[in-house]
C-alpha cells in the first residue's frame, strides 16, 4: 500500500467530468469551512470498476482522481487502491464494494491544500471528516499519521467504524443463514466500533479495538446479536486440499 502513495506525484487522468487533476476540488464553501477534496484511486490487480454520481460505469485502468459519491467495485482477482488528502490510504480487496459519501477537508491553499501551519513554522494536516460506506467484502486502512482533529468513518450494515490509528481490516460478509457479519481486525493500530445491540433491548454499543478483533453478526429479526472479540483475530479456514489428512 505504502508504494501506492508515490502514484500521487504521477501525472493522472480523470475518468469523470467534474474531476481534476489536482487534491483539491473547487467547491462552494461550507459553513463549517470545509471544501470538497478528491482521492486518488489506482488498480491494485486486475480490473476495477468506477460508478461516478451519476451512475456511469468505467473501467479503471491506471491512477485517476475522483470524488465524494463514487463507488468502487472489484470483481474476484481485482483489488483497488486508494489514497486520501488526510493522510489516510487504503486497499480495498477482491469482490468487495466502496462508496466514498464525504470527502471534506479544511484548505490552507492551492499549493498544498489540506496542511495548516501550527505557529511554529512546522505544519500539520488540517481537520478533515471522511465517511465511507463498506457494501461488501473486504477494506484495509492504515496512515502514518492523522490529525487528531480529523474523524474518518466506515459505514456499513452491522455498524460503524471509526479509524483511529495504525492498520485496520475490515470484513463485511454473510454467514450460512444470511446474516451479516462485520469483522473488525487491528493487528498493529487501534478503532472504535458502534453498533446496535439487538440481544439487550437494542443498546447503542461502542467497542475500542487495539491490537485484537471483534466480530459482530447481526439477527434483527430475531433479535439477535452475537459478538466475539479476543486479542488476536481468527485464522482463516483451512481449504481442503490444504487441511490436513486425517490418521
Amino acid at each position: 500500500m505504502r508504494s501506492f502513495l508515490a502514484l500521487s506525484a504521477l501525472t493522472t487522468v480523470s475518468l469523470f467530468s467534474g474531476c481534476s487533476g489536482s487534491p483539491y476540488a473547487p467547491a462552494a464553501q461550507a459553513a463549517s469551512g470545509l471544501h470538497d477534496g478528491l482521492v486518488l484511486v489506482a488498480p491494485a490487480k486486475g480490473t476495477v470498476i468506477m460508478r461516478s454520481p451519476a451512475n456511469k460505469v468505467a473501467l479503471l485502468k491506471v491512477a485517476a482522481y475522483t470524488e465524494r459519491g463514487t463507488t468502487l467495485e472489484t470483481p474476484a482477482a481485482a483489488a483497488a487502491s486508494f489514497s486520501l488528502f488526510n493522510g489516510v490510504a487504503g486497499t480495498l480487496q477482491e469482490n468487495s464494494g466502496l462508496r466514498f459519501l464525504t470527502l471534506l477537508g479544511e484548505p490552507e491553499g492551492h499549493s498544498n491544500p489540506y496542511r495548516v501551519e501550527t505557529g511554529d513554522g512546522n505544519y500539520e494536516r488540517g481537520y478533515s471528516i471522511i465517511e465511507m460506506e463498506l457494501q461488501r467484502g473486504g477494506l484495509d486502512l492504515e496512515t502514518g499519521w492523522l490529525s487528531a482533529r480529523s474523524v474518518c468513518l466506515v459505514r456499513t450494515e452491522v455498524g460503524l467504524v471509526k479509524y483511529v490509528a495504525g492498520t485496520v481490516e475490515i470484513r463485511l460478509s454473510r454467514n450460512n443463514s444470511g446474516e451479516p457479519v462485520l469483522m473488525v481486525s487491528c493487528p498493529r493500530g487501534s478503532a472504535e466500533v458502534s453498533y446496535v445491540n439487538f440481544t439487550k433491548d437494542a443498546a447503542y454499543t461502542k467497542a475500542v479495538v487495539r491490537g485484537g478483533y471483534i466480530q459482530i453478526t447481526q439477527n434483527q429479526v430475531a433479535g439477535r446479536t452475537t459478538v466475539v472479540a479476543g486479542d488476536i483475530a481468527p485464522a482463516k479456514p483451512v481449504s481442503a486440499k490444504d487441511a490436513p489428512v486425517a490418521k
